[in-house]
């Protein structure tokens, strides 16, 4: 059975790997959206990425491919390919290079701690762009922690579910106070202000808010204050068909008053907060006409913005 019956790769940016993964003359194999892919860095110290299957005879070059410059040679007959264009620039046999002698090359931005490709159906050019993050690059913060999760579900469950008000009390123990869900092109601001028993996380008057911005399918970031200030640079990123890729990178400023318990017990919370989803986005099925009750928050127009980064039609009127 499949259980959502959507694209299942949507069109934006998406992580391939994180910046510090990827040294000078290191190239790395990645498969994200049933493809396998080469993710080298050039000695010029940018980052490209290729399909990874050498078209002579089909070798990987993410396993054993050599960089040499801006280029990648082959670890099996030491073709060598142009990490820009995708073509074959050198067969070291041969005088004359096959007409079709070439693969795809993915559009790269590298910011905010990874290295991103842009990914659409139709192989479109890039139609928005994703921002700095300040916390990354601002030298008073520091990365805390990085945590990876894989998972069976879609990309556009976990955004729906910022949306879907009813299940932060159920599931995670909030009473929630405000929300207000700010859709405006490929951008979405969230904010969330609730309370909840939580020592590690809430004030003193038990309060947390979360202010969350999300851009594309897949970066969002969640800046969380309650017992201290917290950021959370998440990515998400389609990996086969109804299986995602997860990951957090907390920043925390560096202040020497923050023990390293309240520290870690903050980020720990948060962590565990979103593993709560799981087991529910793990085994449940997508409705494409949900039987909705007053009060379950506004699905209807979050599934109308979301539709925008597929290639096809997505019916979502009910």
């Amino acid at each position: 059975m499949k259980r959502y019956p959507l694209p299942p790769f949507p069109n934006g940016w998406f992580k391939v790997c994180f910046s510090d993964e990827l040294a000078r003359g290191q190239a790395v194999p990645v498969h994200q959206f049933g493809t396998e892919l080469v993710v080298f860095r050039g000695e010029d110290g940018r980052a490209r990425v290729l399909d990874a299957y050498c078209p002579h005879l089909g070798a990987h070059l993410g396993y054993g491919g050599k960089v040499e410059g801006t280029e990648i040679r082959c670890p099996f007959h030491a073709w060598r390919f142009d990490g820009d264009s995708g073509r074959c620039t050198d067969i070291p046999y041969a005088k004359k290079i096959p007409a079709r002698a070439e693969l795809r090359s993915w559009p790269v931005l590298e910011r905010n701690g990874y290295v991103a490709v842009w990914h659409h159906v139709e192989a479109k050019p890039p139609s928005f762009d994703i921002p700095v993050v300040a916390e990354v690059s601002d030298p008073d913060f520091r990365l805390y922690r990085r945590v990876r999760w894989e998972i069976s579900t879609h990309l556009q469950e976990l955004y729906e579910n910022a949306v879907d008000i009813k299940h932060f009390a159920h599931v995670h123990g909030m009473d929630v106070l405000k929300v207000n869900w700010l859709p405006d092109g490929a951008h979405v601001a969230l904010h969330l202000d609730l309370k909840r028993e939580a020592d590690a996380q809430t004030s003193a008057e038990g309060e947390t808010s979360f202010r969350s911005y999300m851009w594309g399918p897949g970066l969002s970031l969640t800046r969380v204050t309650g017992k201290m200030a917290g950021v959370s640079v998440q990515t998400l990123t389609p990996v086969d068909d109804e299986k995602i890729e997860i990951t957090h990178n907390y920043w925390v400023k560096k202040d020497e008053s923050l023990p390293r318990e309240a520290v870690e017990a903050f980020y720990d919370f948060y962590a565990k907060d979103w593993e709560l989803d799981f087991n529910l986005w793990n085994h449940k099925v997508f409705r494409p006409r949900p039987l909705l009750a007053e009060g379950d928050g506004d699905i209807g127009r979050y599934r109308r913005w979301y539709k925008q980064f597929y290639s096809v039609d997505v019916q979502v009127d009910f």
